[in-house]
């Protein structure tokens, strides 16, 4: 940081308390820039005119990219604590649709999500943080997103008690691939030849929720 940084980060902190919803600002702006160019595609200076912010208080508020960056998944956390809500709400493991009401409470808050203009650009960075090759030098999957697979992973082992554990694993991850291209509306209308637009939220949730549980079910 140059001094002249220094000397205007100091003068933003003295205004910050009448700015509180810059902070936030600077999260949904900096979201959707590394959503649509990754996390090495994006400058702090990017973020700063996306958000329509001086590069100062982005720096008070974040000191560094990686900072920022983290913090992203952190606002967005009510989501992944609304998946473990919806499964902590299964009791009976042994009843028919246990596996699908285990499917729905992992899909559906996401696809509510996604059906929001912010959601949509957490769905790509998620989607682009999973696969990059640098993920786990950042930490953050494993932080936020691994022990959310390991509940649904012991959730799915009470209701198929017959599978084994790293089949379990797998099909965690494979329904994670069914979720992901879940947000690919737009290809829907290409290789259908514009016949299908895509699909309203409940029936979205209902479809793919039906088709996840029954890959799991068949494949153990």
């Amino acid at each position: 940081m140059t001094v002249g940084t220094a000397r205007e980060v100091r003068r933003v902190k003295a205004k910050s308390a009448h700015e509180p919803d810059k902070r936030e600002r600077i999260l949904v702006a900096a979201e959707k820039l590394f959503a649509q160019e990754g996390y090495h595609g994006v400058s702090m200076r990017d973020i700063a005119k996306e958000a329509d912010v001086g590069l100062p208080i982005i720096v008070y508020h974040f000191e560094t990219k990686l900072n920022l960056y983290r913090s992203i998944f952190e606002f967005r956390k009510g989501t992944l604590e609304e998946r473990l809500k919806e499964l902590r709400k299964i009791v009976d493991f042994e009843s028919e649709d246990a596996v699908e009401g285990i499917v729905r409470a992992f899909v559906t808050p996401i696809l509510r999500s996604h059906a929001t203009p912010d959601g949509i650009y957490h769905a790509q960075l998620v989607v682009r943080e999973a696969s990059d090759p640098q993920e786990a030098t950042r930490g953050i999957i494993e932080e936020y997103f691994d022990p959310l697979a390991r509940e649904f992973i012991g959730a799915l082992r009470k209701a198929i008690p017959t599978a084994s554990h790293e089949y379990l694993c797998w099909a965690y991850l494979f329904s994670v691939g069914a979720l992901v291209m879940s947000v690919f509306d737009g290809r829907m209308v290409r290789i259908s030849q514009g016949k299908y637009t895509g699909l309203p939220i409940t029936r979205k949730i209902t479809m793919l929720s039906r088709y996840i549980a029954a890959g799991i079910r068949t494949g153990s």
